[in-house]
């Protein structure tokens, strides 16, 4: 061979070499297979998975089919867009000025036109540009040309309000029936201006079924792939500004079809299966129901099924009868305890007025052995406890309800259990729910719910005490009108009433034993219970006691006054019923509604639990409806 058809030839190699080393380098940088189950159709016996992908050039013989760990026999893989499937595109676009060095945003106009100008006839695309506001350049429509050529239009801006712009994409996506949707997404970097969040611009997406593909250059909006997670799609990243077209391209062929995957449906109607694709080496699992479409990605993420733990004994029919037994008697004893805790005695101080007063059996008890409290870390809790609130100036308020309510404790014992008891339920909220909001709510409800049952129980005592009033006079009256005097005839009554009035009386007693007078001990039984019936009887008994005059029709006089009053008030109670229930009925009608409604859709009422948005709303509805209910 001459010199010069060997040099002729050296140069044809070359140029051919040139040629085909774009595309080779396509090829590499195409990556492995990548295809994720979006929607399942189980209505008919054999099942339709619908795949994204970034290669629909998959024959039958690339991909294989097992549920539930058996593998199934593939029936056909099909493009949808063979199937007469429609399909519609929403560009969002980042018009940020940030695109302009390298001629970003020049490349990514000139690349989505031409991608736009290629789509199948009959694909409806929209354009949103993210600048300074989110804006729909062009509204859905199947006219490419006219698309392409608005894309070409568009100006640059200061901000990229990527995430209003998903939402508003969202709204774009069409409801019809035998529509695939897609939002592909340019951002040349993080969001800037953005009223919503990745969460909000995620829930439009997720109601109506769009995927999301998004093209990330030099990282883009991170907040992305958070959408992808839940939506379903793909992420194209990008570092280069001579990439940016192929990957638009890439991510437009990747939402102008989908594959579809035929094969025999084990699953029963009512029943839930695992199963997974795998396609040309990529693997994708999905859980569905049998004899419904599933069309949400979340609905479609696959079951885990985890082994259960503990002794096996206790998951077979005898072990849960000897669970519950262990149960009833781990309750039992706690009753118990807790009875023996606060009814098991009185107080070392409530011990030397009983001897006084002549109760009990005298027997001399050391304070350490009546005390609530051993351990010398719960003591030093409690003297910590009554510093701070002697210093803070409610450790009167704190003793004068618990003397109300009759709880043998001491206030700083009680502020102790009741630290304790918020602390402990608070962990066991956050251990429930695994969330801060958890442990706040679980540990303010504690709070309320015991301080609650201390006002109540003192209220229904001192709401007793009243009832026994007029009784009480009335027995006081006759003993004086049988020749007692005052001191005689309280003891008398104090020991043929009822408590918590026999109660009461007894300690007026024994503080008289002890040297005090008695109007004063009587004055202090009104001022501690804040019965203003009680304080008008020891106003009646010091006024006769200085002036004169027959005491016991004055007591007679007081009590009828009394009857009459608790008259008239049970016949307002009577009245106001039906109005009081009606306030109780739609104050507990949001709370119960809700709760229905979680019970029924709980992947619909979870987002005011999951989201920032809903939890502001959930409470700002709670302070509603707490003030509606005042």
């Amino acid at each position: 061979m001459s010199r010069m058809p060997r040099i002729l030839l050296g140069f044809l190699a070359a140029l051919l070499c040139l040629t085909l080393a774009p595309a080779l380098s396509a090829q590499d940088e195409s990556g492995p297979v990548v295809a994720q189950v979006h929607r399942v159709d189980a209505t008919g016996p054999e099942v339709e998975a619908s795949i994204l992908s970034n290669n629909y050039g998959i024959s039958a013989e690339e991909v294989s089919v097992s549920e539930g760990g058996n593998g199934i026999a593939v029936s056909s893989v099909r493009r949808a867009s063979q199937a007469g499937q429609n399909f519609e595109i929403i560009y969002v676009v980042d018009t940020s000025q940030r695109n302009a060095q390298g001629e970003v945003f020049d490349r990514v106009l000139s690349a989505l036109a031409e991608d736009i100008r290629s789509l199948a006839p009959g694909t409806r695309v929209a354009v949103i540009s993210a600048g300074d506001s989110a804006i729909v350049r062009v509204e859905p429509t199947t006219d490419l040309e006219a698309a392409s050529s608005a894309v070409r239009d568009l100006k640059m801006s200061r901000n990229s309000v990527l995430f209003n712009a998903l939402d508003r994409a969202g709204s774009l996506v069409t409801t019809e029936s035998g529509w695939s949707s897609t939002v592909v997404v340019f951002a040349g970097g993080p969001d800037v201006g953005s009223a919503l969040g990745a969460g909000q611009a995620r829930v439009s997406l997720v109601q109506k079924g769009a995927q999301l593909v998004a093209v990330r250059y030099n990282g883009g909006e991170p907040g992305l792939a958070e959408i992808i997670d839940r939506v379903g799609g793909a992420v194209v990243e990008t570092t280069l500004p001579n990439q940016i077209q192929p990957a638009l391209i890439a991510a437009g062929d990747m939402a102008g079809d989908r594959l579809i995957v035929t094969y025999p449906g084990t699953v029963e109607r009512t029943a839930r299966g695992n199963a997974a694709i795998n396609i040309a080496g990529y693997q994708s699992e999905f859980s569905y129901p049998g004899g419904v479409v599933t069309d949400r990605l979340l609905a479609l993420e696959p079951e885990v099924v985890v082994e259960p733990g503990g002794i096996s004994f206790f998951r077979s029919s005898t072990g849960l009868y000897v669970a519950v037994l262990l149960a009833f008697i781990g309750i039992g004893l706690a009753i118990f305890s807790l009875g023996q805790l606060f009814l098991g005695g009185e107080t070392s101080l409530q011990g030397l007025l009983d001897r006084y007063s002549g109760e009990g059996d005298g027997a001399q008890l050391d304070e350490e052995e009546q005390a609530l409290v051993q351990t010398a870390l719960v003591k030093r809790a409690v003297e910590f406890s009554e510093t701070f609130a002697e210093d803070q100036g409610f450790l009167g308020k704190v003793e004068e309800l618990l003397e109300r309510a009759k709880l043998p404790l001491r206030p700083g014992e009680a502020m102790s259990f009741f630290l304790a008891g918020i602390v402990i339920t608070a962990v066991l909220g956050f251990a429930l729910t695994r969330s801060i909001i958890g442990l706040i709510v679980f540990g303010f409800l504690a709070g309320v719910m015991m301080l609650m049952g201390i006002q109540f129980k003192a209220r229904r005592r001192m709401r007793q005490f009243e009832m026994q009033l007029p009784d009480t006079l009335g027995l006081l009256a006759g003993t004086l009108r049988a020749g007692y005097s005052l001191p005689q005839g309280l003891e008398a009554v104090s020991n043929e009433i009822a408590d918590p009035m026999g109660y009461e009386l007894r300690r007026v007693m024994t503080e008289a034993r002890l040297g005090r007078e008695i109007e004063d001990a009587l004055g202090s039984t009104a001022e501690r219970l804040s019965s203003p019936d009680f304080a008008w009887a020891v106003m009646a008994i010091g006024i006769q006691r200085e002036v004169g005059g027959n005491l016991n029709e004055l007591l007679m006089t007081v009590a009828d006054t009394m009857v009459a009053r608790e008259r008239l008030k049970g016949e307002i109670a009577t009245l106001t019923a039906e109005g009081k229930m009606s306030a109780i009925i739609l104050g507990m009608l949001p709370p119960g509604l809700g709760f229905v409604m979680w019970l029924m859709n709980p992947e619909y009422i979870n987002v005011l639990f999951t989201e920032t948005l809903g939890n502001i709303l959930l409470v700002l509805g709670f302070i509603s409806a707490m003030a509606g209910f005042a």
